[in-house]
């Protein structure tokens, strides 16, 4: 860990600039005096002067002058201690001192100033060290002067300095959106290691289930006939429900067999079938609604239909439909609405079976006649 020491933020370990203000942290700072350097330089003093470093003689310690040997048993002669004389003041003129004849003695050596002898090489332009470039993680800051990747809670780059304020932030992985995102734990809580222990044995249960079955399915598929003809018939209504909802190409189908519950003389209910735009069926509306009844002689799933309504040559001759029920064998049910114009109009219809029963259930009324007219109606299947 890295602290800034301009504003005391913590950085991770490599990062070259700080977080929270930006200051460079690679700065080289000044190295800490060695303890005995820091001693001997306490021991000189001021200028070197007046006071011993470790190993070195002191101003009382100095060895007098130096006198020579005694001969013959001659008693050695006696020395004084020397006394360092002050420094001339600059301001006031020395003194002549009259020299003394006869056989000059030797000074007493002055210790030197110790002077430093390990010298630290000059050190050149500084260079960053390469950092080790972060690996993108969601909700990372991308700088856009460098590209590196930043933790969202810094405001400068930690690579180049620069600052985050529009940088780019990393997506989540789409895939990620869908887990269910775990709540950390609320402080002072401890996790329960039990919670954990039976949600990974409930989850070995439940695969190894599945595995079960899905073995048992297979082997029933292949061992036992009935239960194979079952899932091929199963297979294939999925197939065919799967194919209608996704394909368009669609092909007329015509019925080949038509009956009605009523019909007007000269206008049976095959003119509603017979592609021509200038014949129509008619039947009365009483006593009760009238109705078609169509055969394909095969299966067919129907998807649309044309439907023209009342009299080509005279609209208000007739009453028009309004409303279509179509009932299949089945049960199901289709409704169709119908709008009251002598234009071709194409409606939406489904039902998958062989036969039809298209009843006629509201009109659009006439102020002549009493009697309801179709012109036209064909229907489409998928292929």
């Amino acid at each position: 860990m890295i602290v800034c020491a301009q504003c005391g933020e913590s950085n991770a370990p490599g990062s070259e600039f700080c977080g929270a203000c930006g200051t460079y942290l690679e700065w080289e700072p000044k190295p800490a005096p060695v303890p005995e350097q820091a001693a001997a330089q306490a021991g000189r003093g001021p200028a070197g002067l007046g006071q011993a470093g470790p190993g070195q003689a002191g101003p009382h310690d100095q060895p007098g002058p130096w006198a020579p040997p005694p001969r013959n048993g001659a008693q050695p002669l006696p020395t004084q201690p020397f006394a360092p004389q002050p420094a001339p003041s600059p301001s006031t003129p020395q003194q002549q001192t009259p020299q003394q004849t006869g056989p000059q003695q030797p000074g007493a050596m002055q210790p030197g100033a110790m002077q430093p002898t390990d010298r630290k090489p000059p050190t050149g332009t500084h260079r960053p060290r390469l950092t080790e470039r972060r690996t993108p993680q969601p909700g990372d800051l991308i700088c856009g002067q460098c590209g590196e990747a930043n933790p969202p809670t810094r405001k400068f780059c930690a690579r180049c300095g620069s600052a985050l304020v529009e940088a780019a932030v990393v997506p989540e992985k789409w895939w990620r959106k869908l887990l269910p995102k775990r709540k950390p734990p609320e402080a002072g809580s401890r996790p329960t290691r039990r919670v954990g222990t039976v949600r990974r044995r409930v989850g070995q249960v439940l695969r190894w289930s599945f595995v079960v079955a899905l073995l048992g399915a297979v082997g029933a598929y292949g061992l036992v006939p009935s239960f194979r003809g079952l899932v091929n018939t199963q297979a294939t209504s999925i197939a065919k429900d799967v194919k209608g909802l996704f394909g368009t190409d669609l092909t007329p189908v015509r019925p080949t067999g038509i009956a009605a519950t009523a019909e007007s003389p000269d206008h049976p209910p095959g003119l509603a079938f017979d592609n021509a735009t200038n014949t129509f069926w008619l039947a009365p509306v009483e006593p009760r609604p009238p109705a078609l009844v169509l055969d394909f002689g095969r299966e067919v799933d129907l998807r649309e239909a044309i439907v023209r309504v009342g009299d080509p040559a005279d609209l208000q001759a007739a009453h028009r439909p309004k409303k279509l029920h179509l009932v299949y064998p089945t049960g199901r049910t289709f409704d169709v609405d119908l709008a009251d114009t002598p234009d071709p109009q194409t409606v939406r219809v489904e039902g998958v079976a062989t036969s039809v029963e298209v009843h006629v259930t509201e009109w659009h009324r006439s102020l002549r006649g009493n009697e309801v007219a179709l012109a036209e109606i064909e229907f489409f299947a998928v292929r």
